[in-house]
């Protein structure tokens, strides 16, 4: 069943997970010294999808970009996730060792 109103304390968490695994992506691009362009062209995801990715617009992703993005800019997927954990953790925002942040990237 499906409640209205405020999200789920899980929700909230994956979805403040999902944000930071956003941040850290773009802060990868930018350390690699990348324009959107040209990570678009090394990941196969459109730059209008990175621009929305990173402006907020788009809020999950989903897997399969977020694995193209992080693989053209040689971060591995468990890398990644631990440190939008990290960085959750240390915002406040997510709770340390939550299953439902562990598993999950974005819902």
């Amino acid at each position: 069943m499906h409640r209205r109103g405020r999200p789920t304390r899980e929700a909230r968490s994956r979805e403040d997970l999902a944000r930071s695994v956003v941040a850290r992506l773009r802060e990868a691009r930018e350390d690699a010294g990348l324009t959107r362009t040209r990570l678009a062209d090394l990941s196969g995801v459109s730059r209008h999808t990175l621009a929305k990715i990173e402006q907020a617009a788009v809020t999950d992703p989903g897997f399969t970009v977020v694995a193209a993005i992080a693989g053209a800019l040689e971060l591995q997927l468990d890398d990644l996730l631990r440190r939008a954990r990290d960085a959750s953790e240390d915002s406040g925002r997510v709770s340390p060792g939550s299953p439902s942040s562990a598993d999950r990237i974005g819902g």
